[in-house]
């Protein structure tokens, strides 16, 4: 009897089988059919079916085998992990921040602070944030050079 004459394995409905791609990267599922001429699997965790020759699936190795058992089994409510509060909620304050103080002789600040204040007016709070920490940052000493002087 030639090779290809000899009829393919029954696969038993709910076993798991791997079925290789052209990509290199094997498929995994479950047998939920057989209807003579395809073997049809299920994907593990649910999805659409798909459907393979009969000689396609092979059993899965070791490793398909753990990657299986990880995918397939439920996670049951005593192993969560419970959420809890362990200290109260942080309440903000609702007193208003203080406007900057910008630096005595400094343009730059000096425009900023202006900006913040028309900011506050207007209740835009998250851009009279911005001016305040452009006035924090602003540098006001001699800055520092970082090359060293040609001899």
């Amino acid at each position: 009897m030639r090779e290809s004459d000899r009829p393919a394995p029954v696969l038993d409905l709910g076993t798991f089988m791997a079925a290789d791609t052209p990509e290199g990267k094997p498929r995994l599922g479950k047998v939920t059919a057989w209807d003579g001429e395809f073997v049809h699997l299920q994907r593990l965790g649910g999805g659409s079916a798909w459907r393979a020759a009969p000689s396609a699936p092979r059993r899965p190795t070791e490793d398909e085998r753990a990657l299986i058992r990880v995918l397939t089994t439920p996670v049951t409510a005593s192993t969560r992990v419970q959420q809890t509060c362990p200290e109260p909620p942080v309440v903000l304050s609702v007193d208003p921040v203080p406007p900057a103080v910008p630096a005595p002789g400094c343009a730059t600040c000096a425009a900023a602070s202006e900006r913040e204040r028309y900011c506050r007016r207007k209740h835009d709070h998250s851009a009279a944030a911005d001016f305040r920490v452009e006035i924090r940052n602003h540098p006001h000493g001699t800055p520092e050079s970082t090359f060293r002087e040609r001899p």
